[in-house]
C-alpha cells in the first residue's frame, strides 16, 4: 500500500472536552510521522445542544484534518456513522466514540494486515478504563490490564469497499447496532483478523450509552431474531463463527474427545493409547459406556485414571455420542471409536488447519482400513479401503461444538448410519469442510464392525435418501 488514506467517524451529540481528546489520539498515531497514511476526521455532530457549536467549529480550526457534518434531527450513532461513511474519501474507514481514544501505535498494527487482499476488517482488544468513583464492571476480563476481544468498532479498521455490500449501519437500533453489524460482516464471510494488542481505549464514566444495560435494553433478542431469519432466507449454515474464532494468535483450546464404548474392553487399548501420543496436549477423553457387560469401564476407570468415564443403559452408539457431546467442556469436539487408532499429529494437523478459517465447521484427514490376522473379509468388502482414502467417519472428524449444535447432534433413530446422516445435514446446511491429506486414521477390521451390518445399512440410507428428497 502507497500511504493510503484512513477516514475516522467521530459521532458526537454533547460531548464536551473528551471529544477533544479523542480527536488527539488519532492525530497521534505513529504511523503519520512515518508517512505509512494519511487521515481525515469526520466529526458528525447529531444534533447536539447550541452551547457545543462554537466548541466543534473550533475543533476544525484547530485540527486541519477534522471536517465537521452538522445533522438537523438527532437520529442516534448508526445514522451518524452512516453519514459519515457516505462522506468519507478514505480508503479505509475507522470509528471512535467522542469519549474514548486510541493507542498510538493502533494504525501501524492493523495496517500491515491489508497488504492480505483478502483481508477486509482488523482488530485488536479492547482495554476497559474506568474513571475514579465508578463502581467496578461485572465483566470477566481476559488479563490483569481489563481487556477483552469485543465487538466495539472502536477497535478496527476496514476497507470502505465492503460498506457498499449492504454493511451500513441499521439506523433503527438505539443500541447495538455494532454487535448487528458484526453478525452481518459473518454473515457475509468477511474475512476478519483481530490482534492480540490493545486497540481502544474505552472509558467508563457513568453515562455510557451501553454500559449496565440488560439483554432487552441492547436490543439483543431483537438482533439475534434478524440475524437467525436473515440466515434461514439465505438458506446458509445456522453455525457462525463467534469473534475469539478469528484471532491471529489463538492459544491451543481445549479439544474434547468423545469414545463411545460398547463391549470392547478387549479393543480400545490402543484407541486410547493413540489419544494419549497426541502431539496436541490440550485435551479430555470422554468414554461414554453405553451399557456394556464386559468390564470395559471399570477396565478404563482402573488403567487410565485421567479419562472422564460416564455410563448411561444401551441406547446406540449415537445416543452415546450426543451424551458426551453434552458434557463436554471444550468448544472443538473430536470423536474416536473404540477399535480405531489415531496417528500422533492427528489433532494438531487438523486444528492447524481448522483455526486457518474460522468460518470452517468441521475438518476430516486420511484413513485406511487394517484387517485382523485370521479375520475372512466379506465378499463385498472393497480393496480400495486397504489404500489411503479421505474419511467421513467421526475418527476422522475434527469439529466446532457450536455447528454440531446447530444441527442437533446426531439422530438417535439411526442404528448405523447416524455418522452419515450428520455429514449429510452438515453439508445441507452449508457448513463449510476442509480435509488433511494425510494418513492420520487407521480402521481396524475385526469382523464385528458395526457398519457391516450391510441390510441395515442400506435401508437406512435409503430412509436417507428420501429425507433429503423431501428437504429434511
Amino acid at each position: 500500500m502507497n500511504c493510503p488514506k484512513i477516514s475516522v467517524i467521530v459521532p458526537t451529540h454533547n460531548n464536551g472536552i473528551e471529544l477533544r481528546r479523542a480527536i488527539e489520539s488519532i492525530l497521534a498515531q505513529d504511523a503519520l510521522d512515518v508517512q505509512d497514511c494519511t487521515v481525515e476526521i469526520l466529526i458528525v455532530n447529531d444534533a447536539s445542544d447550541e452551547e457545543f457549536k462554537d466548541q466543534l467549529t473550533q475543533l476544525t480550526l484547530d485540527f486541519e484534518q477534522c471536517r465537521l457534518l452538522n445533522t438537523s434531527v438527532q437520529s442516534g450513532p448508526a445514522a451518524a456513522r452512516n453519514a459519515g461513511i457516505c462522506a468519507a474519501d478514505g480508503e479505509f474507514i475507522g470509528f471512535l466514540d467522542a469519549d474514548d481514544q486510541w493507542p498510538f501505535n493502533k494504525v501501524s498494527i492493523l495496517l500491515p494486515y491489508f497488504n492480505d487482499n483478502s483481508i477486509d476488517v482488523a482488530a485488536g482488544k479492547i482495554q476497559y478504563i474506568v474513571q475514579e468513583g465508578q463502581p467496578e464492571l461485572n465483566m470477566k476480563f481476559e488479563d490483569e490490564l481489563n481487556r477483552i476481544t469485543h465487538v466495539h468498532l472502536g477497535t478496527l479498521l476496514a476497507r470502505k469497499s465492503i460498506f457498499e455490500q449492504g454493511l451500513l449501519f441499521d439506523e433503527t437500533l438505539t443500541f447495538s447496532e455494532d454487535v448487528d453489524w458484526w453478525f452481518r460482516l459473518r454473515e457475509k464471510n468477511i474475512n476478519i483478523v483481530i490482534d492480540e494488542a490493545t486497540t481502544l481505549f474505552y472509558h467508563v464514566h457513568g453515562n455510557n450509552m451501553s454500559v449496565n444495560k440488560n439483554i432487552g435494553e441492547l436490543q439483543l433478542l431483537k438482533i439475534l431474531h434478524k440475524s437467525v431469519q436473515r440466515r434461514k432466507a439465505n438458506q446458509s449454515s445456522e453455525f457462525m463463527p463467534q469473534i475469539k474464532d478469528f484471532r491471529v494468535d489463538q492459544p491451543d483450546p481445549l479439544i474434547s474427545i468423545i469414545l463411545p464404548l460398547y463391549n470392547g474392553k478387549d479393543l480400545v487399548k490402543k484407541s486410547i493409547d493413540s489419544v494419549l501420543s497426541q502431539t496436541f496436549t490440550n485435551w479430555e477423553l470422554i468414554v461414554v459406556d453405553d451399557g456394556s457387560t464386559d468390564g470395559g469401564a471399570a477396565y478404563i476407570e482402573n488403567n487410565y485414571p485421567d479419562v472422564k468415564v460416564i455410563r448411561q443403559k444401551n441406547a446406540g452408539v449415537a445416543a452415546a455420542r450426543n451424551t458426551g457431546i453434552r458434557r463436554t467442556a471444550g468448544e472443538i469436539v473430536a470423536f474416536l471409536d473404540q477399535d480405531d487408532e489415531w496417528s500422533a499429529s492427528k489433532l494438531r494437523d487438523q486444528w492447524e488447519l481448522l483455526k486457518k478459517d474460522p468460518y470452517c465447521s468441521f475438518v476430516t484427514c486420511n484413513q485406511i482400513f487394517i484387517c485382523n490376522e485370521g479375520v475372512t473379509l466379506p465378499a463385498n468388502f472393497s480393496e480400495k479401503l486397504f489404500e489411503e482414502h479421505r474419511s467421513l467417519v467421526p475418527s476422522a472428524l475434527l469439529i466446532r461444538k457450536q455447528a454440531l449444535l446447530s444441527v442437533n447432534m446426531f439422530d438417535q433413530s439411526l442404528e448405523v448410519s447416524s455418522d452419515f446422516d450428520l455429514i449429510r445435514r452438515l453439508r445441507t446446511a452449508h457448513c463449510k469442510e476442509a480435509n488433511v491429506d494425510k494418513l492420520l486414521l487407521k480402521k481396524w477390521y475385526h469382523g464385528e464392525n458395526a457398519s457391516l451390518n450391510k441390510p441395515l445399512m442400506k435401508k437406512e440410507i435409503l430412509g436417507l435418501l428420501h429425507r433429503q428428497i423431501k428437504g429434511r
